[in-house]
């Protein structure tokens, strides 16, 4: 009869040792890796290892193996059921983590599933890198037709309005692409190789053997399209369909699924049903405690009622690119942040009328903000996360600003998508003759968005936004995050547009806190308006790759 008890490894019968050997790396040393294990079973033994005495590999031994070795997902989903569940330990649900792809996906949504930031690691579909300029095998170009708009009086309207601006996209990518073939010809363009133990830039005339030729035509290919759809994809409607996979572990599922399932929209809440489904499949016990907070419609219906009271008759200001907030008591602060997605004002305006409230009044602001709660769970949104030291009101491109949501050690919040505060209209368009064209067609997008907003379609009307129409954000945040956001933001690769604001950011900090300028010493102020971005990476890429034996042409 095996023990079920083990002191030590040398104890081990050989089945045990077997299955140990498969899912750890080694068995006599400090460190090793865990691997291959049931995602639940691999879960329950880590949530079990900081109430045993036992390691790692004795702890699954003694207790997550059945009787003749082999691991027992059972035991493992028992024990997450027990801590979890029972007990309420949150932190075990980020043991584990699984990897998820969501396809055919408005743009939209991946803003809302990117929100959560904490939890999970997410990466999408380029609009700079791919065009959307080719139908689904289905005829129809690639956008959602939201349930709200297609059971309304709008869905032909809107189906004409989507159509319009993909047509016009893809019209306008072929003759930007020949643009920027022209401002920056493939004489131009370099690759950074390595020859006789040197790296030397090697121009066109330069290469010797095909593949080195094959591989710059690529490379400068690549260059001059990523410009082009940087400039034609302010075009793309919010409804825009992409992809986006993430890594996400138990507890950011839960609050991911109750975000999406307490949302107003139809696709948030299908996606969610989608999700939780295969989710069930690998992590049930980690999940079971995801719900739909009924609470937070009432209390969106309730902030909404009271910012249209407060700001009646306000109109937004000249909406600037960037402008450093002033420093104000922390509950101003506090309500002004919590009232901001709820109007289309610009905070130091919303904060100049929060301050001639009286108290009983700003606290009014947070206690509809906070509602009802039926549990510690049923956490407030962000507006309590105001107070940070640095906190910055941005107006830019909704493409452009999709880039800088994703970092996290900071706080955001944001305004609806509208067209309130107008459309950006990249000089290119107009060079390549094709200006009048793009005007007429977003315009018939903005009157549709009017519509919509004006029939009480609420947030709906978003995927009537475009790319290219202006957002406003707020982004809060410390030094050290200035530091990583604003360095990585403005480095010539990124996009034209957000490294223009980054630099804004900047130099504003640095007018308030000289002496930040020691912390924020690698902000790169190099070619703001260059359209040619990807050029010195791709140069660098490209050589890489030479020396590699890999094939650039992958990529495209």
């Amino acid at each position: 009869m095996v023990k079920s008890r083990f002191n030590s490894i040398d104890e081990l019968p050989d089945s045990h040792k077997e299955t140990l050997e498969k899912h750890f790396t080694n068995l006599d040393k400090d460190t090793f890796v865990m691997t291959g294990l049931p995602i639940e079973l691999s879960g329950g033994v880590l949530a079990r290892y900081s109430r045993a005495n036992t390691g790692l590999r004795l702890t699954l031994a003694n207790e997550f193996l059945d009787e003749n070795g082999q691991p027992s997902e059972l035991k493992g989903s028992e024990l997450i059921e027990r801590v979890v569940n029972a007990f309420g330990d949150d932190s075990v649900g980020e043991l584990v983590s699984v990897q998820v792809g969501m396809e055919n996906i408005s743009i939209l949504l991946t803003k809302t599933i990117e929100d959560l930031r904490i939890g999970m690691s997410p990466i999408e579909k380029s609009t700079r890198y791919v065009p959307y300029d080719e139908k689904a095998e289905d005829g129809n170009w690639r956008y959602l037709r939201p349930k709200e708009i297609m059971d309304s009086e709008f869905a032909d309207e809107y189906i004409e309005a989507c159509d319009g601006m993909f047509e016009v996209y893809s019209n306008l990518v072929p003759p930007l692409v020949d643009y920027f073939k022209g401002i920056f010809p493939e004489d131009n363009f370099s690759i950074n190789f390595e020859r006789d133990g040197k790296t030397v830039e090697l121009k066109k005339d330069d290469l010797k053997t095909n593949e080195e030729k094959r591989q710059f035509r690529v490379g400068y290919k690549f260059t001059v399209r990523c410009a082009a759809l940087d400039v034609a994809r302010g075009l793309l409607p919010a409804s825009t369909l992409t992809n986006m996979g993430f890594n996400i572990n138990g507890r950011g599922a839960v609050n991911l699924l109750t975000r999406l399932k307490s949302s107003n929209l139809d696709e948030d809440q299908r996606k969610a049903i989608e999700l939780e489904n295969e989710l069930e499949k690998v992590i049930p016990t980690f999940i079971r405690k995801n719900r739909r907070i009924e609470e937070w419609t009432e209390i969106d219906k309730n902030m909404q009622a009271l910012a249209d009271k407060l700001f009646a008759g306000y109109v937004p200001e000249f909406p600037k690119p960037v402008t450093l907030v002033r420093n104000a008591d922390y509950l101003t602060e506090v309500v002004s942040y919590s009232l901001y997605p709820y109007t289309n004002l610009s905070l130091e305006q919303i904060m100049d009328v929060v301050d001639e409230l009286p108290a009983e009044g700003k606290e009014g602001v947070i206690k509809t903000s906070v509602g009802k709660r039926d549990s510690r769970r049923d956490r407030t949104d962000r507006g309590l996360e105001a107070g940070y030291p640095i906190t910055f009101d941005t107006v830019m491109a909704y493409g452009e600003w999709r880039d800088v949501h994703r970092h996290r050690m900071l706080s955001q919040q944001r305004q609806p998508l509208t067209c309130d505060l107008g459309f950006v209209m990249a000089p290119e368009i107009g060079i390549v003759g094709m200006e009048e064209e793009v005007k007429q067609t977003v315009e018939k997008m903005h009157s549709l968005n009017r519509k919509l907003r004006e029939s009480g379609f609420g947030l709906a009307a978003q995927n009537t936004g475009l790319l290219g129409d202006r957002i406003r954000s707020v982004f809060a945040y410390n030094m050290r995050e200035a530091q990583h956001k604003l360095e990585l933001r403005t480095q010539p690769m990124g996009h034209y547009g957000y490294r223009l604001t980054c630099m804004g950011e900047a130099d504003q900090i640095i007018e308030r806190h000289p002496w930040a300028e020691m912390c924020l010493q690698y902000v790169n102020r190099d070619d703001p308006g260059g359209k040619i971005a990807r050029a010195k990476e791709q140069s660098w890429i490209v050589g890489k790759n030479l020396q590699s034996g890999v094939d650039s042409g992958i990529d495209l």
